[in-house]
């Protein structure tokens, strides 16, 4: 019984020392307060060795008050001079200072003084002011004071030869002595006795304290043997909740009673097998009763002297579970939902399409037709409320898609600056309607031809530039594109519409992308509009893979922006104006090498500069180009940066260590920023980009080869 429960104890007090050392505060608490205030013990020897000394000099022992004054000096020095975070200097100090002044008062005095009596009290000190865990100085502490022990009695005298000691002398000091030291001796004692009290009603406490920690967990814990599966010791909580009367019933039974199936449960297995290894996951556990309850279970190994142990904590879960269960139920009563209004309003948004489009059509015909101005004032009014209803249903059928997650963007070619035309001219008599100046501020270089989908690209932009004109009553907007960088495969872009309208307020900021929200209730009442189309922007932006943003200052206009990435569409034949071409003049002559990896593009490069006399050598790779180089003297090269065997870069470098002054023009669909001072750094005279113009590859060749053209 008495082993159960120091086995328990120390469980316990392992389970805790996990994350902190509980357990070496706990030894340590044990010593006597004596071992960590080692300036007692220095002031305690002083006072002996000054008691002595004074004893000594009252009695006229000349050599025995000079040891005892001297080594009460050395003392009274250490104190002063030394302190105490030198522990391990002064622990040989004071050993060398006792057993040196032992010895020399018994060979002074003689054995019949009873000075080696100190020796003991030297010997007991030692295991007190100490450390146990540093056992090789504690033998040498011992072995010293032993030897000084064995030499005084074969070597010092009987009685005194350097001092004339009467036996009335040799008794009084011989009875001092035995005085001196049996009251040393008591008060270690005394003062060991009393911290050893201490240190057990502390360990009580601290007992009870670990005992109150394990018992009020509310997990249910047990310590099981590693070996055996055997439960060993268990806590509170495991008695509740496995439905026993206390925790004697579960002591000593298998743990494999309480979890179900645990012979199936190969990960739990192999944790055994491996004493080492720890496990957390979910398992169904067994009551006592028999009733079954899933429960988050985790394993941890400790160690208990040589008995390896797992501590297992138990959670119930079956609130947790039952809130799953309810979760899914209602995820799927809200999807089921959403789904029906989907398609309710994507359902409804076609049906109404059609009698709108009847309306729309019968609307135009009429405007068409001859009749009366007041007929025709009010078909116009017809026609605009009809295809303003039309477009709201159109954002509603919209919006419907984004929800049953079928909006999808095609893949076509279209030109950004023709996109950017486009969009001037739809709305450019509105802005002069309303005085407002519409300004667009685009990059030259997306002049080219990409790949996306451009109806829902526009519908952004037409959405942001409507909404613009809308809340801006003076001033101006600001349509901006700017290419940030490429590579030969997508560019990224940056759209910008900036207004310097009413603004939006930081609150009104975080609502307005929300579907059927707007800034606030007096927006829908004085502009109309559903508050959808910010929403289906930032939709259709995402879909892009990007991100709809808006700075905006109450009174001070707002900026909605967003970057997006588009493939390129390389080799379009619209980008090449052939009236142009036909009238660049001849650059026959000039020697030029193209490195180039990609077949299609060396094709393209290679027709345009035979149209203007020039034969290029060509290379498919860095090696190839070197290697071509070498062999002959040419005028200017074009070098692709990304190619196979050896890059742009690489193939430049070894060119310069050659020939310094050669013009060498990159070749490259790539784009970023201080993009020329970058290459011209790295060994390059100039750059074209891909897909180039004709006339700028014309024109670079006849900058770098003046004289042979």
């Amino acid at each position: 019984m008495q082993t159960q429960i120091s086995t328990s104890f120390l469980s316990r007090l392992k389970l805790l020392s996990e994350n902190e050392q509980f357990a070496e505060d706990v030894y340590s608490d044990t010593l006597p307060k004596l071992l960590n205030n080692i300036k007692a013990v220095r002031v305690y020897g002083i006072i002996i060795l000054v008691a002595i000394a004074l004893v000594n000099y009252y009695f006229n022992y000349t050599y025995s008050f000079f040891v005892t004054s001297s080594a009460s000096l050395i003392l009274i020095a250490t104190l002063i001079f030394i302190n105490d975070s030198h522990f391990k200097l002064l622990r040989f100090i004071y050993l060398f200072v006792f057993c040196t002044t032992i010895c020399s008062l018994t060979f002074i005095e003689g054995l019949v003084s009873g000075d080696y009596l100190y020796l003991f009290v030297l010997l007991i000190i030692s295991i007190f002011i100490f450390d146990f865990k540093e056992r090789k100085f504690l033998f040498f502490s011992y072995a010293a004071i032993l030897f000084c022990l064995l030499f005084i009695f074969t070597q010092a005298p009987l009685h005194s030869v350097m001092q004339r000691l009467g036996d009335h002398e040799e008794r009084v000091t011989f009875i001092g002595n035995v005085f001196l030291s049996s009251i040393v001796t008591c008060l270690l004692a005394f003062v060991s006795l009393r911290q050893n009290f201490r240190n057990t009603k502390k360990l009580g406490e601290k007992q009870e304290f670990l005992d109150a920690v394990y018992n009020t967990s509310l997990d249910a814990v047990f310590i099981v043997d590693t070996n055996t599966k055997i439960i060993t010791d268990s806590n509170l909580q495991s008695v509740h909740l496995f439905d026993v009367k206390d925790n004697t019933v579960l002591l000593n039974k298998s743990i494999a009673n309480y979890i179900k199936n645990f012979d199936e449960q190969l990960e739990v297995v192999n944790i055994f097998a491996n004493q080492e290894q720890a496990w957390k996951g979910e398992l169904t556990c067994l009551t006592a009763s028999g009733s079954e309850f899933p429960g988050y279970v985790s394993i941890v190994p400790f160690e208990n002297g040589d008995q390896i142990l797992k501590k297992i904590s138990v959670l119930d879960i079956s609130d947790i579970k039952k809130a799953q269960a309810e979760l899914v139920v209602a995820k799927d009563k809200a999807e089921f939902a959403m789904n029906a209004k989907s398609k309710f309003l994507s359902n409804m948004s076609h049906e109404l399409r059609t009698p709108l489009n009847g309306i729309i059509g019968t609307a135009n015909l009429l405007l068409d037709e001859a009749s009366m101005p007041e007929q025709k004032e009010h078909f116009t009014l017809l026609k605009y409320s009809s295809e303003h209803m039309l477009n709201l249903i159109n954002d509603v059928l919209d919006i419907s898609k984004i929800e049953a997650e079928m909006m999808h963007l095609e893949k076509s070619s279209f030109n950004l600056k023709t996109f950017f035309d486009k969009i001037q001219s739809l709305y450019s008599n509105q802005f002069v309607a309303k005085k407002i100046q519409l300004l667009f501020e685009i990059d030259e270089r997306l002049d080219r031809y990409f790949l996306g989908d451009e109806t829902r690209l526009s519908q952004v932009m037409s959405n942001l530039i409507s909404n613009a004109l809308k809340f801006t009553d003076n001033g101006n907007v600001i349509v901006s594109a700017n290419l940030i960088n490429a590579n030969s495969k997508q560019a990224s872009i940056y759209f910008s519409v900036k207004d310097s309208g009413m603004g939006i307020t930081e609150q009104q900021q975080k609502i307005i992308f929300n579907s059927f929200t707007q800034a606030d209730t007096t927006t829908t009442r004085k502009f109309g509009g559903t508050g959808l189309g910010l929403s289906i922007s930032k939709n259709i932006i995402e879909l892009y893979k990007g991100e709809l943003k808006v700075e905006s200052k109450k009174g001070e206009g707002s900026n909605f922006y967003f970057t997006i990435k588009l493939d390129l569409q390389l080799n379009n034949k619209n980008f090449v104006n052939e009236h142009i071409v036909s009238t660049l003049v001849s650059l026959a002559n000039v020697k030029v090498l193209i490195a180039e990896d990609n077949q299609v593009n060396m094709l393209i490069a290679r027709k345009f500069l035979q149209k203007w006399n020039i034969k290029p050598a060509e290379a498919l790779n860095g090696e190839e180009a070197l290697e071509i180089f070498h062999k002959d003297n040419f005028d200017i090269l074009l070098i692709d940066l990304e190619m196979p065997e050896k890059d742009g870069y690489e193939t430049v470098a070894a060119i310069r260590a050659i020939n310094k002054d050669i013009p060498v023009i990159a070749f490259t669909a790539a784009v970023y920023d201080n993009m020329h001072a970058d290459l011209v750094s790295k060994g390059f005279t100039d750059y074209i980009q891909k897909p180039f113009r004709p006339e700028d590859l014309h024109r670079k060749l006849s900058m770098y080869a003046p004289a042979k053209v």
